[in-house]
């Protein structure tokens, strides 16, 4: 008798069960990306909007206005963030995944904190839409 331990047994719902899982784990990353490039084209959108609406409001005086270009650096900036706490979630996910154990990692405050910068980007966005000329 040989004293090496057994080769485990796949057990093929508990693969399926992690298939499924990363395949969830696909699809929210997939909707994370949209939100974030929703973001960040918002506000590319946003500068150049109210770029051309000065632009034509006084064409002899061209005068870059900071505050629309603070904004659309704002959100481009918000949606690189979001996209890079998906990509570290996603990652997380997947490596909860990989393990024997199938035991996932807290990721609760790093959602919260998505969530968060979502709700204030789209405060700001309606602030800035309401405020600003």
């Amino acid at each position: 008798m040989s004293d090496a331990p057994l080769p485990s047994l796949v057990n093929i719902t508990n693969e399926l069960a992690r298939e499924r899982n990363r395949a969830a784990a696909e699809r929210t990353l997939n909707a994370w990306s949209r939100i974030c490039l929703g973001l960040i084209g918002f506000g590319v959108a946003y500068e150049q909007i109210t770029h051309s609406l000065r632009r034509q409001a006084a064409p002899a005086a061209i005068v870059a206005d900071p505050n629309s270009t603070l904004v659309g650096l704002g959100f481009v900036g918000m949606g690189l963030l979001l996209l890079g706490l998906a990509l570290v979630q996603h990652r997380l996910t997947l490596n909860a995944l990989e393990q024997q154990g199938d035991v996932l990692l807290s990721i609760k405050a790093l959602n919260r904190w998505a969530v968060v910068a979502i709700v204030l980007a789209g405060i700001a966005g309606l602030g800035v839409t309401l405020v600003l000329p």
